[in-house]
């Protein structure tokens, strides 16, 4: 039985070569190996010659490309509408709210060195937009500032920071930072700015 089975071997490796054989010739040599070869010599012409140029040359060259296949009138087009909506937005004018200024009594304030428009407003009471309404040439720490305030209280006999704040309604912090103290201290016939806190 092992000699049928092996003198069958060679006569069916004979029948595959001759249906390989068949096949390559009913699909055809040049599909099987590939493209011609001169279509592949284009292809890797092209190839070349975008791996030598720059990225921006390959961008900007697909770019040239695109545009130039749409249509050059809605190209205009779009340039003409977008300098009209530039030319409107430069003619409107932002209307200016106008800042009231709060009530209260003038006084000036002579700022600490470092300290800023914002420091200074919290320590009065105000918004930042206020403080620079009252002072149009601006705010610069060091220099003096136009702010407004409840009251200027004059220290007398019993007068302690906490008796002067809850008199004004404040804070005695807020009284603190408005005069610039560091300790609970007064002395009788001192003036204390009152912040409209």
């Amino acid at each position: 039985m092992k000699e049928s089975e092996s003198s069958n071997l060679p006569l069916v490796t004979l029948f595959v070569l001759i249906g390989t054989v068949v096949a390559l010739l009913f699909v055809g040599y040049e599909h099987f190996l590939g493209p011609e070869t001169s279509s592949l010599a284009k292809a890797e012409k092209v190839q070349v010659d975008e791996d030598e140029l720059p990225m921006e040359d390959i961008v900007s060259s697909t770019v040239i490309r695109d545009t130039t296949s749409t249509d050059t009138t809605s190209v205009d087009q779009d340039a003409v509408d977008l300098d009209q909506q530039k030319k409107e937005a430069e003619a409107e004018k932002v209307p200016e709210v106008a800042v009231e200024e709060p009530s209260g009594k003038s006084f000036t304030y002579q700022a600490d060195p470092g300290e800023s428009a914002e420091t200074i407003a919290k320590h009065f009471g105000l918004t930042v937009d206020q403080l620079k309404a009252m002072n149009p040439a601006g705010v610069k720490g060091g220099s003096k500032v136009k702010v407004k305030v409840q009251a200027i209280h004059i220290v007398g006999k019993g007068d302690v920071l906490r008796v002067v704040a809850e008199k004004y309604h404040i804070s005695k912090k807020a009284l603190m930072d408005a005069n610039h103290k560091k300790e609970d201290v007064t002395m009788r016939g001192e003036e204390l700015v009152i912040p409209l806190q």
